[in-house]
């Protein structure tokens, strides 16, 4: 018989500190997001509109329908291969696979009817909202991409990679030190500390300012290389918030670590570990020297305004002729706005690398379209 849990997750970790010492900020993350009784996203993340944050499928079919485009086009410059796993790494609700295999089928039925979905997934119940979303479809779930192996296709994932736990780093007089998590008469508090692995202090900028912060997550690279390890041809899409390092150090050393609640940031992101959402901007040239490491290359990197604009979100449509229809294409017309919002979700970065697949010629970015797709949307 197994013992009962003691405590909510908070405290937990002040009884794990008290045991063993101060854990880093990496570790806190981990827990805070994944803990198997009380992590966020094991037990309660709650996206869209009613939940805690609204990512770009939340705002309707627009931005799915752009990228099923992207994709057509990258199996179009894979040779247009009989049958080709699509996999979604972190796939929320859903939500934008339905949108992208609905809109593939729709527009390029001749990918469609090769295309073996599957979603790379860890949290039980965003497995179960996204059974609700793709009821009917024949589909593979995997906690990691190496059990769908070998990969041949495209894998995408978008705002996966800010979810992975960061070390914080600061510069001190005394040199780098790192961010840790201890407790202070059962509150949680932070306390600066030698960093916890020597390689650490190799990891922030010099540029970064005395007192200035830099977060730097191992365990997103390291992902980012399983990706490559499991794909033997085809292409990986990075979607997320974030800059490269030069954009990031405009910040002055000024932290990205934030909690989410309810659409609003929480003030102590120590605070209620597990109740709310704790993410960091992603540093997208630590990302691409990952990915090269692992085999990747670069063929593409731009703003999802730019993308979306590239795949032809904002083409022109038939005017409606009855009231409702102008109303629900003012709503469409709304929520493109909305993921184009160069201040929000249209200064999301997009990424693309290649393996054992050309570099060239993605619409996306800007080249023409592939030729054989010319007649297609």
């Amino acid at each position: 018989m197994s013992n009962p849990r003691v405590g909510n997750l908070a405290e937990r970790v002040v009884a794990r500190i008290r045991t063993r010492g101060p854990i880093t900020f990496a570790d806190f993350m981990e827990t805070a997001l994944f803990d198997p009784e009380d992590g966020y996203y094991t037990t309660r993340a709650s996206l869209g509109f009613e939940g805690d944050f609204v990512t770009s499928p939340d705002l309707g079919p627009a931005f799915g329908r752009s990228l099923a485009r992207g994709v057509a086009d990258l199996w179009l410059l894979m040779g247009k291969p009989a049958t080709w796993d699509l996999v979604e790494a972190g796939a929320g609700r859903g939500i934008l696979m339905r949108d992208l295999l609905g809109a593939l089928e729709r527009e390029r039925a001749d990918a469609a009817r090769g295309a073996r979905p599957a979603i790379v997934e860890v949290s039980p119940r965003m497995r179960a909202q996204q059974s609700l979303a793709l009821e009917g479809r024949d589909l593979r779930w995997a906690s990691v991409a190496r059990s769908l192996a070998p990969i041949n296709g495209v894998v995408f994932a978008n705002e996966v990679l800010d979810a992975f736990p960061v070390h914080v780093l600061t510069r001190t007089a005394e040199g780098v030190r790192e961010v840790f998590v201890g407790e202070d008469n059962g509150q949680l508090v932070e306390i600066i500390r030698p960093p916890s692995t020597a390689d650490l202090r190799w990891r922030i900028p010099e540029s970064v300012p005395l007192g200035g912060r830099w977060e730097t997550s191992p365990a997103a690279e390291g992902w980012v290389a399983s990706l490559a390890a499991a794909l033997v041809s085809g292409y990986i899409v990075l979607i997320d918030y974030g800059g490269d390092e030069a954009e990031l150090l405009t910040r002055q050393g000024a932290g990205t670590v934030r909690g989410v609640a309810q659409h609003r940031l929480i003030a102590d992101p120590l605070a209620e570990p597990g109740r709310h959402d704790l993410t960091a901007s992603v540093d997208f040239t630590a990302i691409r020297r990952a990915a090269e490491g692992a085999g990747l290359q670069l063929v593409g990197a731009s703003t999802q305004r730019e993308v979306l604009v590239a795949l032809g979100i904002r083409e022109a449509t038939a005017r409606p002729a009855t009231p409702i229809e102008q109303l629900r294409a003012a709503s469409r017309r709304s929520a493109i706005d909305a993921l184009l919002d160069p201040n929000g979700l249209g200064a999301f970065k997009v990424v693309c690398f290649a393996k054992g697949a050309t570099s060239e010629g993605l619409r996306m970015f800007g080249a023409p379209r592939p030729e054989s797709a010319a007649r297609y949307p």
